[in-house]
């Protein structure tokens, strides 16, 4: 008896605590993991200096050699969708990433200002018949973090400080509610404050960053979320020479802060470079664990609900597999007069949830815009 109980409990859907794909078992493919530079070696630099997108790692990182501005694109290939009434895919139709621009502001300081999208996902589509086949439902949810970054930072020989001022825009479209057919546009703001350090120790440097928890309410019309941002830490080291540099990155996030049936997640990034002229090639490796598995229920409209029998033979729950993923990473920079160019890509190698992603962004000194023309006389 006590046995059967127990397989009833874990077959209990999970009533899910936050807007469907803001749940974090969703990054496994929502999260867009920003600076293509980063990316090609495993995701790391939390303990490297670099452009405004590295400062996305660690605010301490932004240290320009003169003011620039960062475009990059992300694209993300669709992904089966698993468990729906229908067949449908996971994507991420836009493929922006990030626009970004940096400089120096005298005396040790440094910052930039940066729009970026964390996450961003569509589910194409969501259908099911009603009225004995005679009517049809179709829905397209999308989820999309946008981000709006001020950073500034302080540089003083071996020690680099810095901090990050996330404003956050949460929205959602279309997401799916059981017993409605209304459709539900919305936004909500959040913000997250995450200071950084880096310390050079030689040819070695020691970073360290985190964000502290966040709580913001999101009235989603027919279900209120208590949402939480949880306390996320991340601390890396690096060695280089002028030929090679090393990277790794460890990253903790107290997910089961959020929900007492998620795990906390933890990551595991490897990086490495070689600098060859103007071309830096990139090699990585990164692993991040499973927060949750097992079935959810769907929201449903408990304001106002539908209550046609139709309703009761469309599911309302779904099976959400392991996401925990191995990834390897490959990528280059070209470093010209005028900026740089930077290629990354990440892929799954063993994982329930796929996921590819393939980033290129490009770098100007603002100078070659502003740059004079120079006469030449000739005898």
């Amino acid at each position: 008896m006590i046995v059967g109980c127990l397989l009833v409990a874990q077959e209990t859907p999970l009533i899910l605590p936050l807007p469907q794909f803001d749940n974090p078992f969703y990054d496994s493919y929502s999260r867009n993991y920003l600076s293509a530079s980063a990316a090609g070696r495993g995701y790391t630099g939390v303990a490297e200096l670099g452009n405004i997108d590295s400062a996305l790692l660690n605010p301490a990182s932004n240290l320009p050699d003169s003011t620039s501005l960062m475009v990059e694109m992300d694209i993300k290939p669709p992904i089966e969708a698993q468990g729906y009434p229908m067949y449908a895919d996971y994507t991420s139709p836009v493929p922006f990433g990030l626009l970004g621009l940096t400089g120096n502001l005298g005396k040790g300081f440094s910052g930039g200002i940066m729009y970026n999208v964390i996450k961003s996902i569509s589910l194409n589509d969501y259908s099911f018949y009603i009225n004995m086949g005679e009517d049809f439902v179709q829905r397209f949810p999308s989820y999309n973090l946008n981000q709006v970054t001020a950073n500034l930072c302080y540089h003083q020989n071996n020690l680099h400080v810095g901090l990050n001022l996330h404003n956050q825009i949460h929205y959602t479209d279309d997401p799916i509610f059981m017993r409605s057919y209304d459709r539900v546009r919305d936004y909500q703001y959040s913000y997250r404050i995450q200071p950084g350090i880096i310390y050079s120790l030689g040819a070695a440097k020691l970073g360290l960053t985190l964000m502290p928890p966040t709580k913001f309410n999101w009235d989603l019309k027919y279900t209120t979320y208590d949402a939480l941002a949880p306390l996320w830490l991340s601390t890396g080291v690096s060695l280089s020479n002028p030929q090679y540099t090393g990277l790794l990155d460890a990253e903790w996030e107290q997910t089961s802060a959020i929900d007492s049936h998620f795990k906390d997640r933890f990551t595991v990034k490897v990086g490495g470079e070689r600098h060859y002229g103007t071309i830096t090639y990139r090699l990585g490796y990164h692993y991040t664990s499973n927060v949750y598995d097992g079935y959810i229920r769907l929201a449903s409209n408990e304001a106002q609900p539908d209550t046609s029998i139709f309703w009761n033979f469309v599911p309302d729950s779904l099976y959400v597999k392991n996401n925990s993923q191995h990834s390897i990473t490959v990528g280059l920079s070209y470093y010209h007069r005028s900026g740089s160019i930077n290629i990354g890509a990440m892929q799954t190698v063993v994982a329930d949830v796929p996921k590819t992603q393939i980033s290129l962004s490009l770098s100007f000194y603002l100078s070659t815009f502003t740059r004079k023309k120079q006469l030449y006389l000739y005898d």
